[in-house]
């Protein structure tokens, strides 16, 4: 079927659903949500935002835009729209869910929140991004570039953005979200990570990135366009593959793991000396001996995060304590020296056990005892190791 002619028939289906009125707000929003499931399983975002641009409620949208851009912090919450045309263009062509509007009691200090959210920064805006519902994303010049549904957020192909504008998403501890960037590479975020993006590519050149932190890519292939990833000490440069990369301050090295395809790894301050990568290798620049080494690595043991999976493996307790803070957003204090200078292997899944479980099988390895104490402002709790 022809993608408007689906198009058509999902509106059809929305126009039909005329006892929206009264559904309470869960119904309405599984409702919402079985639509932009649809919308993106069959590839129509772009139908849907040319919709948008053809739609004649010039009046309706600009008061809804106007309510939006208030205030520079704001936390996004779901309301339902007044008018069936303001909710057909934020059902359908604005992320096919809530339209996320902010009154001033629900406004908040991103400072005292931005650890427990998912933030995004489009140059004007920080906004806070729940872990449920959906909305749209807009630039301070009114262009749409993206849809956030639940722990995704995905960019458009943005034909009619010219200016180059970067977006920056901050993923906190305890925290995983997946960002699809506007050429279709698709990035998975782990806890405690920060990426800088533009929010369409140039026509040619390279397409850049900037991660700190650690991500998964599955990068789209074009030949003609690069695809380059830079951290702090080193710059990643595909055409078109998948891998992880990891460079977290508080590890001794910056780890690229080849899963498909390949890779050229380089310092950032020397790119003409250059290391390629086969599928199973794993590329470091080593930040005590300053050198890249490149080893045969089991690549699940790198990757297996995106699942929800931890591994160590001779880790040192520092390293796997860091480990522990981001996986679980929790403050962790050691003041048993004795288990300071050990190495631990182990293996457990984030979506599974509980920072109780975890350090009680890290007690069968090396004996320590360990209390949990109230964490800041009481929002969560902290660990006291002894």
């Amino acid at each position: 079927m022809h993608k408007k002619e689906t198009l058509r028939t999902l509106l059809k289906k929305l126009k039909e659903s005329t006892g929206w009125k009264d559904k309470s707000d869960k119904e309405f929003e599984d409702f919402t949500q079985k639509l932009i499931e649809r919308i993106i399983e069959e590839d129509l975002v772009d139908e849907s935002l040319e919709l948008l641009e053809g739609l004649d409620v010039d009046k309706d949208w600009k008061s809804l835009q106007a309510r939006m851009s208030k205030g520079k912090l704001k936390k996004l919450y779901p309301k339902r729209i007044l008018r069936y045309a303001a909710i057909f263009i934020g059902v359908v062509s604005l992320g096919i869910g809530y339209v996320w509007l902010s009154d001033n009691k629900n406004d908040v200090l991103l400072s005292d929140t931005d650890d427990m959210h998912v933030t995004l920064d489009t140059g004007s805006d920080r906004t806070l991004i729940e872990s449920h519902g959906s909305h749209a994303v807009t630039l301070p010049s009114g262009e749409t570039v993206a849809i956030h549904n639940g722990d995704t957020l995905i960019y458009g192909s943005n034909e009619e953005i010219k200016d180059f504008v970067y977006n920056e998403l901050n993923i906190p501890n305890g925290k995983m979200f997946t960002l699809v960037l506007s050429d279709g590479t698709k990035i998975y975020l782990n806890s405690g990570t920060r990426i800088k993006f533009p929010v369409k590519f140039p026509e040619k050149g390279r397409r850049e990135v900037l991660v700190y932190g650690e991500a998964y890519f599955d990068v789209t292939k074009d030949e003609e366009r690069p695809f380059v990833v830079n951290s702090k000490e080193v710059e990643i440069e595909v055409l078109g593959t998948q891998f992880n990369l990891s460079s977290y301050d508080d590890q001794n090295e910056v780890a690229t793991v080849l899963v498909e395809g390949s890779v050229s790894l380089s310092r950032s301050e020397n790119s003409s000396d250059r290391i390629l990568l086969k599928p199973g290798e794993k590329g470091a620049w080593n930040r005590d001996k300053g050198i890249i080494e490149v080893e045969e690595v089991d690549v699940s043991l790198h990757t297996g995060w995106v699942n929800g999976e931890v591994v160590f493996r001779n880790a040192p307790f520092t390293e796997l304590l860091a480990s522990l803070e981001r996986t679980y957003n929790v403050k962790i204090e050691n003041t048993n020296d004795s288990i300071v200078g050990q190495t631990f292997s182990a293996r457990f899944n984030r979506n599974v056990e509980k920072i109780e479980d975890v350090l009680e099988a890290l007690r069968i390895i090396t004996p320590f005892e360990y209390e949990f104490v109230d964490g800041k402002k009481g929002k969560k709790k902290d660990v006291k190791i002894k």
